[in-house]
């Protein structure tokens, strides 16, 4: 998070008159966009009265005192699970009926038979009270997973803190002193430390307009939902609670990642006009929906969506995705104790693929470290550095099931339509080779089973590490595509990890080894003829789609709501102006030059999108 300031005497609405105005100056923190949209608003500073685990101390208790401390603890769980299905009920009316299920994962955590059993034998054996034995065991699994590289492990974290402060909460009888989110005043921002889930699941969306919090990632839980409910928000704002007072006025931009504390007068008309440029562009756009992508010297490019679940479908058909470029089945797999078997996930496959009527859909295998399976059962397994471990296609030597009943499913649900299987984190020409061979196998399976299957289902892998860029060839002459996931491999060739506040600046998707590597990926395909897919965030950032198309790329796949941007630039520019940019990328020692002529290109073909680029 970074901060500057400038003057402004703009004096806040209501504010009392003075013989002289006062002078208020205008401060800008720099965070992680979150949530889209623009808010501004009146600050509440929101501190939870959350429990700091490690200054937990056992609290003994008589022997005849355990009985009543078990049904004590046993009460509070049931109460809590109630709570849970309460909020989650309440989200399933205003939110999309997928991201309601983080909630599942609560309930999961919070009737986990194994800390349930730990909690009791602390209070029989240890004569320890209720408390003390269950924030004891919950510290023991909070060890076990913070701290790691593993982004989805330290944000499962977060989970547990906050259904251990509502257990908590209710084994005090229902009072943990801290401030309500309810019934605030209109026009209200939220500045935080925090906001878990459950905070966030009950801000009342008439009065709130949008939060900035000093923790999480665009990924978190509590990001996640901030989307669904279509509340502007910006994370991962380290310090900021503390430069902020009720009652400031405040701006917060979720396109950009920013908070201005006291806006100066030309900082709101600013922003008056580009919420109404905005509105209006977007308006436009839309109506483009059923238009091709195509350059204006006649080059088509194919857009497809990044999808997480069949209640995407609507934004699919809406935004005009020509196929669904990544579905992503690691959701299938979390928020449930055991892994869902094949006709479950036959059923599921099978029906997006009818949804989709012969448009082709792109599935990836689940894409989960073995330590995320293990803690789906409460079983975490801590590894030295999970982004570097056992996960994705690397289950296969433990987990051998696992992925032979993922392809039975896939290769039966390809008689529904057109499918594409994605194997994800390829290192090496001989995991191809392995994963094809066990294709084979399934084949044989179903095959000798008589069960119906497409014995010619598209096969692909995901570029998104260095060594699958660099031997391209090799894997070109084993499959029918590639995709490339720009989000892992800018991170692992620059070895920064972009969810790291204190590093992020030096995630660069333009650095000129990046571009690189995307340009050796594009040309083996091309020598092989086989299509290649950029999907990842560079692929739904406008201001690197026409780089993206002087490298070659003629198909890209991102999230739903930012294809109608995307469009709007392919169809303004050239691909001889792209492949301009592309050259300068490549040989740039700088990536901030890179982002400079290509923010410098939108404005001069598509000034419109530019104008709420930022």
């Amino acid at each position: 998070m970074t901060e500057s300031a400038t003057a402004s005497s703009d004096p806040l609405p209501g504010a009392a008159k003075t013989a002289q105005p006062i002078e208020k100056k205008e401060v800008l923190f720099h965070g992680f966009p979150a949530s889209p949209g623009i808010c501004r608003g009146r600050v509440l500073v929101f501190g939870a009265a959350h429990t700091d685990f490690r200054e937990i101390d056992p609290i003994p208790i008589a022997a005849s005192e355990v009985d009543a401390e078990v049904a004590r603890f046993q009460s509070a769980i049931e109460k809590t699970k109630s709570e849970i299905k309460t909020i989650q009920d309440r989200m399933q009316k205003t939110i999309e009926k997928r991201d309601a299920k983080i909630f599942d994962a609560h309930l999961l955590i919070v009737g986990d038979k194994l800390i349930h059993k730990e909690v009791i034998s602390r209070i029989r054996n240890g004569l320890c009270n209720a408390q003390s034995s269950f924030l004891l065991t919950i510290q023991k699994y909070l060890d076990a997973i913070s701290g790691t590289n593993d982004t989805y492990l330290n944000e499962r974290a977060g989970d547990i803190r906050d259904i251990a402060n509502r257990v908590l909460r209710n084994l005090n009888g229902g009072k943990d002193g801290g401030p309500s989110l309810d019934n605030l005043p209109e026009n209200t921002v939220v500045i935080a430390h925090d906001l878990t889930p459950s905070d966030t699941a009950m801000l009342d969306r008439r009065n709130i307009l949008g939060f900035a919090i000093e923790t999480g990632s665009r990924t978190c839980h509590t990001s996640i939902l901030a989307r669904s409910l279509r509340i502007p928000a910006v994370v991962g704002m380290r310090n900021i609670a503390g430069k902020f007072a009720n009652g400031d006025e405040v701006i917060v931009d979720g396109f950009l990642g920013m908070v201005i504390r006291n806006p100066s007068r030309d900082t709101l008309a600013f922003y008056r006009e580009k919420i109404s440029r905005k509105d209006e562009l977007y308006s436009i756009l839309q109506k483009e929906s059923s238009r091709a992508a195509e350059t204006t010297d006649g080059y088509r490019v194919k857009l497809c969506a990044n999808i997480e679940g069949a209640d995407d479908l609507e934004e699919v058909s809406r935004c005009g995705a020509e196929g669904i470029g990544l579905f992503r089945t690691e959701y299938l797999f979390m928020n449930t104790p055991v892994a869902p078997d094949e006709e479950t996930q036959y059923q599921i496959y099978a029906k997006l693929l009818r949804a989709m009527r012969g448009r082709a859909v792109t599935i990836r295998t689940v894409d989960l470290g073995g330590d995320k399976l293990d803690f789906a059962t409460a079983s975490a397994i801590r590894e030295p550095n999970p982004f570097l471990g056992l996960r994705a296609i690397r289950l296969c030597h433990e987990k051998p099931q696992l992925i032979r009943t993922q392809l039975r499913a896939l290769l039966r649900a390809g008689t529904e339509g057109d499918l594409r299987i994605m194997f994800p984190m390829v290192s090496s020409l001989s995991e191809i080779e392995e994963l094809l061979a066990i294709r084979d196998e399934v084949m044989e399976e179903l095959k000798a089973a008589n069960i119906p299957f497409d014995p010619k289902v598209r096969i692909g892998a995901m570029i998104e590490i260095p060594s699958a860029c660099l031997i391209a060839d090799a894997l070109a002459a084993k499959v029918d595509f590639f995709s490339i996931g720009s989000n892992d491999l800018v991170q692992y060739t620059l070895a920064v990890d972009r969810l790291n506040e204190r590093v992020a600046y030096l995630y660069r998707p333009s650095h000129p080894a990046v571009m690189e590597l995307i340009r050796l990926t594009v040309a083996a395909a091309k020598k092989h003829r086989i299509p290649v897919c950029v999907c990842g965030e560079i692929a739904a950032d406008p201001r690197f789609t026409p780089i993206l198309l002087g490298l070659g790329v003629l198909e890209l796949s991102m999230s739903p709501n930012a294809i109608a941007e995307v469009r709007g630039v392919i169809r303004k520019t050239s691909m001889l102006a792209s492949e301009q940019l592309a050259k300068i990328a490549l040989t740039s020692a700088d990536p901030e030059d890179v982002m400079v002529l290509a923010k410098e290109h939108i404005q001069s073909v598509a000034p419109d999108i530019a104008s709420i680029l930022g």
